[in-house]
């Protein structure tokens, strides 16, 4: 699943005024790990998760369960402002979001991008060592690469990199052309 399409303008901006926070402060690696950290703690915990996305939850007991947490992992101090900030606003449901946004904006700053490849079937490590160096070419960027497999695609593949989309599937082309033959009537 894609992390570009499912992080909301809101995301985005509480996970760019972390970075920035992180970064002035150059500790931007220390507080990815700590989100990263935290996101894969929730994930894998089904508690954890109800807590962020239920509103049946007070800000008192979210602070209370994430104070433990804190103390626990030995969380830097700009995660932790960060947490209280989302639950104070009402917006922890966004959590893994604003991680996913975060992560991005590091990456970006880090002169490398991500690239979501959808084809209809598991590409060889050949075939993704030639699209990432097309991209390379393309962005002048190091990319990584988030493949899907998606059947109804065909054939071909799709290329996402952040708002812009590549679309060389045959669907597409099979679309295109029945516009094309309609049009022609």
């Amino acid at each position: 699943m894609s992390h570009e399409t499912s992080i909301s303008e809101v995301a985005k901006r509480y996970a760019k005024a972390t970075y920035e926070l992180a970064s002035t402060d150059g500790i931007a690696s220390q507080v990815s790990d700590d989100l990263t950290s935290l996101k894969s703690m929730i994930i894998n915990n089904k508690n954890l998760l109800n807590l962020i996305s239920s509103p049946t939850f007070t800000s008192q007991e979210q602070s209370a369960v994430f104070d433990v947490i804190f103390k626990k992992q030995k969380t830097s101090k700009i995660v932790q402002n960060l947490i209280n900030v989302l639950i104070r606003n009402r917006r922890v449901n966004t959590l893994i979001s604003v991680v996913n946004a975060f992560e991005l904006i590091l990456k970006e700053n880090s002169g490398e991008i991500l690239a979501e490849v959808t084809a209809v079937s598991e590409l060889t490590k050949e075939q993704l060592n030639q699209i990432r160096d097309n991209l390379k070419k393309m962005t002048g960027k190091e990319v990584q690469l988030e493949t899907n497999i998606e059947p109804n695609i065909l054939g071909g593949i799709k290329v996402k990199i952040g708002s812009q989309m590549i679309d060389a599937s045959v669907s597409t082309k099979l679309n295109n052309l029945k516009i094309l033959m309609k049009g022609a009537n």
